[in-house]
């Protein structure tokens, strides 16, 4: 990996962590060195398909990530070649394999996994309050299930814990954590 290689920063965590919020933030600190980058919502590179299923409370398996997960390593790769280097893109990215997917998908980018983690008593009381998403509270247990949070020895990942934090300081956590992984870079 070169120095001028792709970088994506993904915004990773269940349903309900704030990765959007935090993905509008992100766009709005970095635009300063990075003017013509984009923050993609993954959840809208969904298929139809995966989209009715899961607005009928009906949670994803593999073979229904799988594809999409390649649609948005592919769309976040492309956007930070063509647009001055940087991209952020939320996508769940539970699974150390979707992980390793998503990097095999476009070798040629440098993907840094930042997750937005709290328990299930926080996210669900997040889940209620949340309005307009095909991601509904029922399906929480399916996403905790599926969850395997990057270990120590997974290249460019970190984990910023939510619970009991102000959305400021949720921020500050992330944009802070974002300046250590790109500085390795």
């Amino acid at each position: 990996m070169t120095a001028s290689a792709a970088k994506v920063i993904v915004l990773a965590g269940t349903a309900g962590t704030g990765k959007s919020s935090v993905g509008e933030s992100l766009l709005k600190h970095h635009i300063q060195n990075y003017p013509h980058m984009e923050f993609l919502e993954g959840d809208l590179l969904h298929s139809p398909s995966n989209i009715e299923k899961m607005s009928h409370g009906t949670p994803l398996n593999d073979a229904d990530r799988w594809d999409w997960l390649k649609k948005v390593s592919k769309a976040a790769s492309e956007s930070s070649s063509k647009n001055g280097g940087l991209s952020i893109v939320t996508c769940s990215s539970l699974k150390k394999k979707y992980r390793e997917l998503m990097r095999e998908t476009c070798p040629n980018s440098e993907f840094y996994f930042v997750f937005l983690y709290g328990k299930k008593e926080e996210i669900l009381n997040r889940l209620k309050k949340r309005e307009g998403h095909f991601m509904k509270a029922n399906m929480m247990e399916s996403q905790f299930d599926d969850l395997e949070l990057p270990q120590d020895d997974e290249k460019n990942c970190c984990i910023v814990a939510i619970d009991n934090k102000s959305y400021q300081e949720i921020d500050n956590e992330v944009k802070a954590k974002i300046s250590v992984l790109l500085s390795r870079a």
